[in-house]
């Protein structure tokens, strides 16, 4: 096989375990069922992801640059007074566009934790989410006084929360929380521009 095939034999093996992953949760999906559903052999996923946590670590990866790529959308909000409550759109209509993804994040939390890949995976997987933050304030904030690091921190565990929220109660007012996290920063970034 070539890398071009090979690529997409991985490709596809990633697409089928995502799918098969969001369905059924982690500790009911067998390697068999993922390799049902991409049609191959179930060796063949052995071949590539020696292991199932390999497999679901590769297809969170492989979201979450997806992910990524839709908060870059933030960078062409024009910045002005209400970019706060203009960016914080984004990551909330993240959270109704991709539930599979967060739902896989908050295994992958679950799972993680009791590995050493695992916490490695979701402390790259947290840094990546405090970069895009740090990005998106370094492109409005122009503020010695603010430790755009922390804050970066502080928003992005607020919207993992938020989306967590929302994964486990439907009927959660997401929009009020969002509105209400906006004003909170609106408020804490004036108070620091004086």
């Amino acid at each position: 096989m070539g890398p071009k095939t090979d690529n997409n034999t991985k490709i596809r093996l990633v697409a089928a375990a995502l799918k098969v992953l969001a369905e059924q949760g982690y500790h009911k999906t067998s390697m068999k069922e993922i390799a049902r559903e991409a049609g191959v052999a179930q060796g063949l996923i052995n071949y590539y992801f020696p292991s199932k946590d390999d497999l679901m670590f590769e297809v969170f990866q492989m979201e979450s640059l997806k992910y990524a790529e839709e908060m870059q959308r933030i960078a062409d909000i024009p910045k002005g007074e209400h970019f706060i409550r203009h960016a914080l759109e984004v990551p909330k209509g993240m959270v109704n566009a991709y539930p599979d993804w967060h739902r896989l994040r908050y295994e992958l939390f679950a799972i993680g934790l009791r590995s050493e890949a695992g916490r490695q995976k979701i402390k790259e997987s947290l840094a990546a989410g405090r970069r895009l933050v740090h990005q998106s304030l370094d492109t409005f904030l122009n503020n010695d006084h603010v430790n755009k690091s922390a804050l970066a921190s502080i928003i992005n565990a607020v919207i993992d929360g938020l989306a967590l929220e929302l994964m486990a109660d439907p009927n959660y007012d997401i929009e009020a929380a969002y509105l209400t996290f906006a004003e909170l920063l609106e408020a804490y970034l004036s108070e620091g521009r004086r």
